[in-house]
Protein backbone atom coordinates (compact mmCIF):
# COMPACT_ATOMS: atom_id res chain seq x y z
CA UNK A 1 0.00 0.00 0.00
CA UNK A 2 1.31 3.87 -0.60
CA UNK A 3 -0.08 6.45 1.06
CA UNK A 4 0.99 10.32 -0.24
CA UNK A 5 -0.32 13.07 0.83
CA UNK A 6 -0.30 16.10 -1.09
CA UNK A 7 0.28 19.56 0.26
CA UNK A 8 -3.21 20.27 1.13
CA UNK A 9 -4.00 17.16 2.80
CA UNK A 10 -0.56 17.57 4.82
CA UNK A 11 -1.75 21.71 5.74
CA UNK A 12 -5.25 20.05 6.27
CA UNK A 13 -4.17 17.69 8.78
CA UNK A 14 -1.34 19.48 10.51
CA UNK A 15 -4.31 22.33 11.22
CA UNK A 16 -6.62 19.94 12.47
CA UNK A 17 -4.34 18.30 15.08
CA UNK A 18 -2.35 21.82 15.91
CA UNK A 19 -5.93 23.19 16.97
CA UNK A 20 -7.04 20.19 18.55
CA UNK A 21 -4.05 20.33 21.09
CA UNK A 22 -4.50 23.99 21.27
CA UNK A 23 -8.55 23.76 22.22
CA UNK A 24 -8.43 20.49 24.24
CA UNK A 25 -4.99 19.71 26.10
CA UNK A 26 -3.59 21.17 29.42
CA UNK A 27 -1.00 22.93 27.60
CA UNK A 28 0.15 26.55 29.10
CA UNK A 29 -0.74 29.68 27.37
CA UNK A 30 2.82 30.15 26.37
CA UNK A 31 2.56 26.53 24.93
CA UNK A 32 -0.68 27.38 23.08
CA UNK A 33 1.29 30.80 21.28
CA UNK A 34 4.10 28.58 20.17
CA UNK A 35 2.07 25.98 18.51
CA UNK A 36 -0.03 28.92 17.02
CA UNK A 37 3.08 30.56 16.05
CA UNK A 38 4.33 27.12 14.75
CA UNK A 39 1.14 26.57 12.56
CA UNK A 40 1.29 30.13 11.03
CA UNK A 41 5.22 29.50 10.09
CA UNK A 42 3.99 26.72 7.89
CA UNK A 43 1.63 28.37 5.61
CA UNK A 44 0.18 26.60 2.52
CA UNK A 45 2.97 27.11 -0.30
CA UNK A 46 5.73 27.99 2.29
CA UNK A 47 9.09 26.62 2.01
CA UNK A 48 8.54 25.16 5.93
CA UNK A 49 5.43 23.49 4.83
CA UNK A 50 6.71 22.17 1.97
CA UNK A 51 9.82 20.50 4.48
CA UNK A 52 6.44 19.22 6.76
CA UNK A 53 4.91 17.55 3.65
CA UNK A 54 8.22 15.85 2.76
CA UNK A 55 8.59 14.35 6.33
CA UNK A 56 4.76 13.59 6.80
CA UNK A 57 5.37 11.51 3.67
CA UNK A 58 8.49 10.07 4.89
CA UNK A 59 7.14 9.32 8.58
CA UNK A 60 3.84 7.62 6.89
CA UNK A 61 5.84 5.04 4.39
CA UNK A 62 8.13 4.07 6.81
CA UNK A 63 5.28 3.35 8.58
CA UNK A 64 3.48 1.77 6.51
CA UNK A 65 6.92 -0.45 5.68
CA UNK A 66 7.58 -1.36 8.74
CA UNK A 67 3.19 -3.58 8.66
CA UNK A 68 3.50 -4.83 5.71
CA UNK A 69 3.92 -8.29 5.55
CA UNK A 70 7.25 -8.83 2.80
CA UNK A 71 7.87 -12.22 0.88
CA UNK A 72 11.50 -13.24 1.38
CA UNK A 73 13.55 -15.39 -0.44
CA UNK A 74 15.38 -17.83 1.82
CA UNK A 75 16.93 -21.34 0.47
CA UNK A 76 15.62 -20.94 -2.40
CA UNK A 77 11.96 -20.57 -1.20
CA UNK A 78 9.47 -17.71 -0.68
CA UNK A 79 8.17 -17.17 2.68
CA UNK A 80 6.03 -14.39 3.61
CA UNK A 81 7.93 -12.22 6.90
CA UNK A 82 5.94 -10.09 9.11
CA UNK A 83 8.68 -6.89 9.62
CA UNK A 84 6.46 -4.84 12.26
CA UNK A 85 8.81 -4.60 15.80
CA UNK A 86 6.30 -5.69 18.77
Amino acid sequence: MQLILDQDEAWSLMTLVTSFVVDHSGVSQEGKQKLRRWRSDRAEGSQEMRALVDGMNKALGNFIDEQTNRQVRSRGRYTTKKTAKA
